[in-house]
């Protein structure tokens, strides 16, 4: 078993080398420092899984047995300077209906941070391999089994210091970023940078908080150079009048922009006068008033902001204020009892070169094969080549295939996580819900996701999984005359886990995917069966 691990490692290494490249100043660095605690587990697992729609078809079913065997380690150093964590895996899929589809895949976690001295700045890095959906409008739930994912690659090396105490507290980060996608689409190299500060609670008599932030993003399309820069800047300066009121000035600036990408959007800054009241110890209540530069881009607003921290377990912050595209939300809270935990946020960023853009592309009339999966035509004829088999079926093809963006984006995200633990049973429930609006195309992309997630421990060795997901997506949701493309997952799975052994466990899983489309060749149904064997070293 040994041998076998031995070789997992070298495969790895060897499989992306610019993986483990993104480390190698965490792993020089380790060595130098004095001894820490450190952990090295390799682990085997064999996995079995029955899958009577492999394809996942909406009328010519496959069934499959495929066999994973998944070779893995994970690594943790641990010392008072530095810290490393590496968790990697090799899975090699064997197919029974067609051998054409084996393969191996890579995941790779790994990621390092070492203090220059303590509690001075520290050096960060991180590299991350796996497996993601190569198109969502295809199928939002591919995985290795159903295929159509591809490899993606994200890096990040950069410097970070925190520091804080009851004057003041600094918040600050400069990190270099490398995504790399098999398909080549979203790919980009840049540098993010923030800067958060603000006065403690010793602060007689002056205080302010500043909020900063700034991106850019290189990407090389087509032997073209694209670049997207961002930054955004909220700062306060105030002085304090006693009978719990602050008085402050406001300034608030944001600004995107590229180089050969479409951005016609206007944005301005403004500043204002604004009062704090300290309602109690635990509540805060802020209200300014801001002019606006430019008022062709908005008119003046009023921005006000609260914060309530009624105990160790429980913390509020909700702002109203306005930004280039109107209305802005802002939402965080946490509440925690003994059993309970409850987390509500919402937020809206900006976004540039992702993997979040679609194109209607309108291929016309075929005959096809009945069931014939959207991306694979090559066994249709044109409209006017009919054939003289009853099994073909004309249908319009009109896929939403992903490009490379040429805007920027709004994304708007609200999620919402509730769990009740008791003794032996704990009840999960995540909600949230995303939409994304081209800046200059105006498309809008909305997700819902919601799901009930039950946990029952059986005995001191085992333990019961049930889980019920649904998923819903619309695409150009608001465009006539696009795809408008509405998708509805729902999943339901029974996962029972035993452990055989101090470092052997078994899980044993049932699961029922179905789908469901206002495009009839995306409809299909899959039930499979898992059998899972895990072996720690």
């Amino acid at each position: 078993m040994a041998i076998m691990a031995m070789a997992t490692v070298r495969k790895i290494i060897n499989y992306r080398s610019t993986s483990i490249m993104a480390l190698l100043p965490c792993f020089a660095i380790s060595s130098t420092v004095i001894a820490g605690e450190w952990q090295f587990v390799p682990n085997f697992a064999l996995e079995e899984i029955y899958t009577d729609n492999v394809e996942r078809s909406a009328i010519e079913t496959k069934s499959s047995l495929v066999s994973q065997a998944k070779f893995g380690l994970n690594f943790d150093y641990q010392s008072h300077v530095a810290s490393l964590s590496v968790s990697a895996e090799n899975n090699n899929l064997l197919f029974s209906h067609d051998s054409d589809n084996n393969n191996n895949y890579l995941t790779l976690d790994s990621r390092g941070q070492y203090y220059l001295w303590v509690g001075g700045p520290e050096l960060v890095a991180s590299a991350n391999v796996g497996n993601i959906n190569r198109n969502s409008a295809n199928n939002g739930l591919s995985d290795l089994l159903s295929g159509d994912t591809i490899q993606a690659e994200n890096h990040l090396v950069g410097l970070r210091y925190n520091t804080g105490s009851n004057t003041f507290s600094i918040e600050s980060s400069v990190i270099y970023h490398i995504n790399r996608y098999e398909d080549g689409i979203g790919e980009y190299d840049g540098i993010s940078a923030m800067f958060n500060s603000s006065s403690g609670s010793n602060t007689r008599f002056a205080f302010w908080r500043v909020s900063s932030s700034f991106s850019t993003r290189n990407q090389d399309f087509s032997g073209d150079t694209r670049t997207g820069e961002q930054y955004r800047i909220d700062a306060i300066l105030g002085i304090k009048i006693p009978v719990n009121w602050s008085a402050y000035v406001r300034f608030y600036d944001e600004d995107f922009s590229g180089d050969s990408i479409n951005q016609s959007q206007k944005t301005t800054a403004s500043w204002g006068p604004g009062f704090r009241w300290l309602v109690s110890p635990h509540l805060m209540v802020d209200l300014t008033y801001n002019y606006v530069v430019d008022d062709t881009v908005s008119d003046d607003y009023f921005k006000t902001a609260i914060e309530w921290e009624p105990s160790a377990r429980t913390s509020l912050i909700a702002e109203y204020s306005r930004r280039f595209f109107g209305e802005s939300y802002n939402l965080d809270l946490k509440h925690k009892t003994k059993r309970l935990t409850n987390s509500i946020s919402y937020d809206e960023s900006l976004d540039v070169f992702s993997r979040n853009n679609y194109q209607q592309r309108d291929l016309g009339l075929f005959w096809c094969p009945s069931g014939i999966p959207l991306e694979d035509i090559t066994g249709c004829y044109i409209e006017s080549e009919q054939p003289d088999n009853t099994n073909y079926t004309l249908i319009s093809l009109s896929p939403l295939e992903l490009i490379e963006g040429n805007e920027f984006s709004l994304n708007k995200s609200f999620s919402w996580a509730s769990k009740l633990q008791l003794t032996r049973t704990s009840f999960a429930i995540n909600t949230s819900a995303s939409r994304r609006e081209g800046l200059e195309s105006r498309i809008i992309n909305d997700a819902i996701s919601a799901s009930l997630t039950i946990e029952r421990k059986i005995s001191g060795r085992s333990t019961l999984k049930l889980q019920t997901k649904y998923d819903n997506r619309i695409f150009d949701k608001n465009n006539p005359e696009g795809s408008r493309q509405k998708d509805y997952y729902r999943t339901i799975s029974a996962t029972y886990t035993k452990d055989l052994a101090s470092s052997l466990s078994a899980h044993f899983t049932i699961q029922h995917i179905n789908r469901d489309s206002n495009i009839e060749r995306f409809t299909y149904d899959e039930v499979r069966a898992i059998i899972n064997v895990t072996k720690e070293f």
